[in-house]
């Protein structure tokens, strides 16, 4: 979800909120619809300024990071966090050598990268997000 949509979805709440709370239909009711929906809409970009600054914030370690090629998984994990998904593989390229992948994931920003069987970063597999 975008920044967007999450401020419309909380504005909608924010008038459904208002409108429940609404006694009877004078010019209260418009003034506490507006403002819920007003209010509403803050906090969905809020959320979404929230959820996008995670995956800002792990692009940005891996960027400080620079050339990834030879850096071992406990050096990368010590700037970037512990990974959050793994799983093995075998580097064609290396005669069928055991690898693992390693990912990365925020809510809008993910990084896979490839390791040999000494954890060292052979390079990047995939990379998704904000600034590619």
């Amino acid at each position: 979800m975008n920044k967007n949509s999450f401020a419309i979805s909380f504005a909608l709440v924010g008038v459904g909120v208002a409108m429940w709370l609404a006694v009877d239909l004078d010019w209260n009711y418009t003034i506490a619809a507006i403002v819920g929906g007003c209010a509403g809409g803050f906090v969905g970009f809020l959320v979404a300024g929230f959820r996008s600054a995670k995956g800002t914030i792990l692009q940005q370690n891996f960027q400080a990071l620079g050339t990834l090629t030879g850096l071992s998984l406990e050096e990368i994990e010590s700037k970037c966090g512990k990974s959050t998904s793994f799983s093995t593989c075998v580097i064609e390229d290396r005669d069928n050598a055991p690898g693992f992948f390693y990912t990365w994931a925020e809510s809008n920003y993910s990084i896979t990268l490839l390791f040999d069987e000494d954890k060292k970063c052979i390079g990047v597999s995939n990379e998704t997000g904000i600034n590619q």
